[in-house]
């Protein structure tokens, strides 16, 4: 989990794109956290335990496709 919270996080520099787009990712793939939680969670404050560890995994791979294309 650790890896996809980094890889998020070098995402988000690289692209232009903001976490609330990351946020509705993960929303539109079951996620059911506030925003704010989310940002901690992508910056290890928040324990990954909250989280909907799939529909993070399919946020940040649609992410990473976006980037690509």
């Amino acid at each position: 989990m650790d890896d996809l919270r980094h890889t998020a996080r070098v995402l988000l520099r690289r692209n232009d794109v903001g976490l609330i787009d990351l946020w509705v990712l993960y929303w539109n793939h079951g996620g059911r956290c506030p925003p704010f939680e989310f940002d901690g969670f992508i910056y290890e404050v928040v324990p990954p335990s909250w989280f909907n560890k799939e529909a993070f995994e399919a946020a940040v791979r649609d992410l990473a496709l976006e980037s690509v294309a």
